[in-house]
């Protein structure tokens, strides 16, 4: 069996599966070895079992410390092996496991300030690593991993807030006069937690919206992650036109727009 055949696969009709296709074909292994990693890495940081996370989390930093030394196990690593020796790259592959990490030991944010750094190793260097594999290290992509990753959580929202992890900052819940017991009910129906979220709701669509608006001039930048950006950005869209439905399911772009954006993205 081929390293490819191992590597995850994103859902069909995903917009990641329309953004890897975009890519060039050489590049389309790689960045579903990524994305394997990213979804792993990420899986792990979120388990309920505190030392099966710790245990998956530190065995993934030393198979990624080992590959240094040519010690390559695991299929993703694998079909990363022509850009492992590039210290950039590195760097980005060991920041967004860092970055997953912290996820995993983030308990409580209190500002915007403080949650960042994770935001940006995780967002920013999964965008990072993408480019690197489509040929392009040359392009900030601060804004792009915050857009991609501020969509993604306000997507889930409903669904992944809990009391062990509250990464929404206290300060906005301290401005918007939203109690935590409150925001954590999740046995009121899903029109009463709208009702109760609707100003902080609003708040994090303003925030995706910023990151968004500072990722308009990327004409220059990989087809392949401008699509899944732009793609969020239509999820976006969705969003502040139902944000209600944020708590009783999971907003989508349907497989026919999606696919119509892919067809007409320009150059």
């Amino acid at each position: 069996m081929t390293e490819a055949h191992s590597l995850a696969i994103p859902e069909p009709a995903s917009s990641l599966y329309f953004a890897i296709r975009k890519a060039p074909k050489s590049a389309q292994t790689p960045l579903r070895a990524l994305y394997t990693l990213h979804k792993k890495w990420r899986e792990a940081a979120t388990y309920s079992d505190q030392h099966q996370a710790v245990t998956t989390l530190n065995w993934w930093h030393h198979e990624l410390e080992n590959s240094q030394t040519g010690e390559i196990n695991h299929p993703a690593l694998i079909a990363l092996k022509p850009w492992l020796n590039q210290s950039d790259f590195f760097q980005s592959l060991q920041g967004l496991l860092h970055g997953h990490m912290h996820w995993h030991h983030l308990t409580r944010v209190d500002t915007l300030d403080q949650l960042n750094p994770t935001i940006d190793a995780i967002g920013g260097n999964f965008a990072q690593i993408w480019l690197s594999i489509v040929g392009q290290t040359n392009i900030d992509t601060t804004h792009i991993g915050r857009a991609i990753w501020w969509t993604d959580q306000i997507r889930h929202i409903g669904h992944n807030l809990n009391p062990t992890r509250m990464w929404l900052p206290m300060s906005w819940l301290k401005e918007l006069n939203l109690p935590v017991a409150l925001l954590l009910n999740k046995q009121q129906p899903a029109s009463e937690r709208a009702r109760h979220s609707a100003a902080l709701t609003e708040r994090l669509i303003a925030q995706a919206k910023s990151e968004h608006t500072q990722c308009q001039n990327l004409n220059g930048t990989a087809k392949s992650l401008r699509l899944l950006l732009t793609l969020r950005e239509q999820l976006l869209i969705d969003i502040e036109q139902h944000p209600e439905e944020l708590w009783s399911g999971i907003i989508t772009v349907s497989p026919r727009r999606k696919w119509w954006r892919a067809l007409t993205l320009h150059n």
